[in-house]
């Protein structure tokens, strides 16, 4: 298992996240992995998506309905974790300009990031106008390697099987995709927020929701390389300059 540690949450904390979610018992709901792809999506998303759109992606059905908690504090519990889980994926983007996905080997398959980059282009489909406006050019393929790995681009892919070297590289790819979309629609982000303090919400109502979900932690230990996002910030040392990956 490759779990970075979360500035965020510590990681006995992420244990108990994945153990909760995993304990779900609804197929539909989404493992870790998939919530940490999906919160990738959102959180770069250049429409805000509130929680009562996204949890039941989650927990593979509305709340009611799901069966996912059978009492209240097991649910304030999981869901708190959750939060805590979204503000340190935005303090990786704001902070070191790529976040390290929760990725759990071998993978849906055998492919190693499968159900992460599942859970992210279920994000970008609950604001698919926005994410459509992201061109194939942008991450100079990089945004690509998401759905390639999701086995939505070809569901015969791999035709043989990845080398270690083959795995790391591509979820390299997956994490500058994010990172390039996150700084995309950054723009993007702050009009709709304006909108949102013109036009829809009352300030109180305003200020506890980006309380809730965007209150950034402290600072973490590492990534002391050039990230390949091409920011030119620091990643860590096993990310270097690439080779696009390439569908066998």
């Amino acid at each position: 298992m490759n779990a970075p540690i979360s500035a965020g949450l510590s990681n006995v904390e992420i244990a108990q996240l994945a153990q909760r979610l995993g304990e779900i018992n609804n197929p539909d709901a989404l493992s870790l992995e998939g919530v940490d792809g999906l919160f990738c999506a959102l959180v770069g998303s250049p429409d805000i998506v509130p929680p009562n759109e996204y949890l039941p992606v989650i927990l593979g059905g509305a709340l009611s309905e799901s069966g996912a908690f059978t009492e209240l504090e097991d649910a304030d519990a999981t869901l708190s974790l959750l939060m805590r889980y979204w503000n340190s994926i935005i303090a990786d983007f704001e902070r070191d300009s790529v976040h390290l996905p929760y990725i759990v080997e071998p993978g849906i398959d055998g492919i190693p990031g499968r159900a992460c980059a599942r859970g992210f282009l279920k994000g970008t489909r609950l604001a698919p106008e926005g994410w459509s406006d992201l061109s194939d050019n942008e991450g100079d393929g990089q945004m690509l390697s998401i759905p390639l790995v999701a086995s939505e681009l070809d569901p015969t892919w791999p035709k043989d099987p990845l080398t270690k070297e083959q795995e790391d590289d591509l979820l390299q790819w997956m994490c500058a995709g994010a990172a390039r979309a996150y700084r995309h629609f950054a723009d993007a982000r702050r009009e709709f927020a304006n909108a949102l303090y013109d036009d829809t919400l009352e300030d109180e109502d305003i200020d506890d929701y980006y309380h809730e979900t965007y209150v950034r932690p402290e600072p973490k230990i590492g990534r002391n390389e050039p990230c390949p996002c091409g920011s030119g910030k620091k990643f860590k040392k096993r990310c270097g300059p690439l080779d696009t990956p390439s569908a066998h």
